[in-house]
This record gives C-alpha cells, sequence and structure tokens, in this order.
C-alpha cells in the first residue's frame, strides 16, 4: 500500500474516534505530499483509507467544482461518481470501482489544482456541519441518497457548461452530511440538488432545441 508521510497518522491515529480529520484536511494533504508525479483512482481510494462511501463522492464531486469548465473533464470523475452512488444505493457494505477506472491516472499537480480552488467550497459547508441524527442518516436513508445521487451524477457527466458543478456540490454538501450524521446538511444538498437537476435539465433541453432547430433549417425540413 502507497503511505503518504504523516497521511495515515494524521487520518487515523491522531484523530478522535467521534470526530475523524475532515475531508478537506485529508484532501489537501494527499496532493501535497503525493510522493510521484502521476497518481490513479486507485492509489487516491487507497491513500483515503476506509473512510466509506461519504469521502469517495467527495472526491469525485470535487473537481467539477472548478470555476472553469474543462472539456472531458466532467465524465472522468462523473462516471466513478455515478457508480459509487448507484452502490450506495444498492446497499453494498464498501464501495468499489472496476478496474478499468482505478488504473485511470492524474497528474499531481492537476490535484493540487483542484485542491486549492475546489476545496474552499468543501471548507464552506464543514464549518456549519455537526450531529444531527434522523431517519435520513440510517441505513434507509443513505440508499434514498445514493438513488438520488445517481441521478446528479447523471447531469454531471453530460459534457457541457454549467451541468457539472452544480450536481456535483450538491452531492458533495449530501456527502458530508452523510459522513457527519447532519439532517440539515443533507437536506440542503438535497434541496439544492433539485435546483441542480432544473437548471441542468434546462440546459440540456436548449441545446438539443437548438441542435434539432439547425439540422430542421440544414437539411430544409422546417
Amino acid at each position: 500500500m502507497r503511505v503518504i508521510d504523516g497521511l495515515q497518522h494524521m487520518s487515523h491515529a491522531d484523530a478522535p474516534a467521534a470526530h475523524p480529520v475532515p475531508v478537506s484536511e485529508l484532501v489537501t494533504g494527499i496532493a501535497r505530499d503525493w510522493p510521484t508525479e502521476r497518481l490513479t483512482l486507485g492509489d487516491l481510494m487507497e491513500a483515503l483509507g476506509a473512510r466509506g462511501y461519504g469521502v469517495l463522492i467527495v472526491l469525485f464531486a470535487l473537481p467539477n467544482l472548478l470555476p472553469v469548465y474543462i472539456p472531458g473533464l466532467s465524465p472522468i470523475f462523473g462516471v466513478p461518481l455515478m457508480i459509487i452512488c448507484a452502490q450506495l444505493a444498492c446497499g453494498l457494505p464498501t464501495p468499489k470501482l472496476p478496474a478499468l477506472l482505478t488504473r485511470r491516472s492524474m497528474r499531481r499537480a492537476d490535484l493540487r489544482l483542484i485542491a486549492l480552488k475546489a476545496l474552499p467550497w468543501l471548507q464552506r459547508v464543514e464549518r456549519y456541519v455537526k450531529p444531527r441524527p434522523s431517519w435520513l442518516t440510517t441505513r434507509t436513508g443513505e440508499r434514498m441518497m445514493g438513488a438520488y445521487g445517481v441521478v446528479l451524477a447523471a447531469i454531471v457527466c453530460v459534457p457541457l457548461p454549467f451541468t457539472n458543478g452544480p450536481p456535483s456540490l450538491a452531492c458533495l454538501i449530501m456527502a458530508i452530511g452523510l459522513m457527519e450524521e447532519d439532517t440539515r446538511t443533507i437536506l440542503g444538498g438535497a434541496l439544492f440538488g433539485v435546483f441542480s437537476i432544473f437548471v441542468g435539465l434546462s440546459i440540456i433541453g436548449s441545446v438539443g432545441w437548438m441542435l434539432a432547430a439547425g439540422f430542421a433549417w440544414l437539411f430544409g425540413l422546417g
């Protein structure tokens, strides 16, 4: 197993059992201390350890919160996000990704850019989170969140500007609520997800309508 100096100690030995180290600190530590120039998704999952579904959802949502649109980025992280959410919805005890995805790699510099630009969103959410359990934080609630996350992740995968960030942020907020058993945070993420679905479908529908109109004009079907 690949070990980053101090990361495992920070994430396990130094953290009180009732309040694990925030995900923002773990991601920052990985981006800063990773020993090689490239790292795979499998490496990231291994380095983060057995922290469950929540941290993986956060991990795959973060890159799509960059303030710029990077063509092709959304499916790279949107597909694993959808798979993880589907596994949560199915009630699998631990998340897994197919080898085809875990072998996909990225530059350490790209991860540092993601950490620098996107982590303020994560830290804003973490600032207001505290344990507020309810039926939403039970196994049934988690499975419902997973099913909802599949819908959001499907919109994330659409390679169009402004369809990726809002649903990714909704997934991130719900995932943090899941890890901290915070009902209010989960509900906040779910409500923001409704807004993001509306925005995403509106953009997809508008682009589809323009493409249909363009083809109709081009081939004289109008």
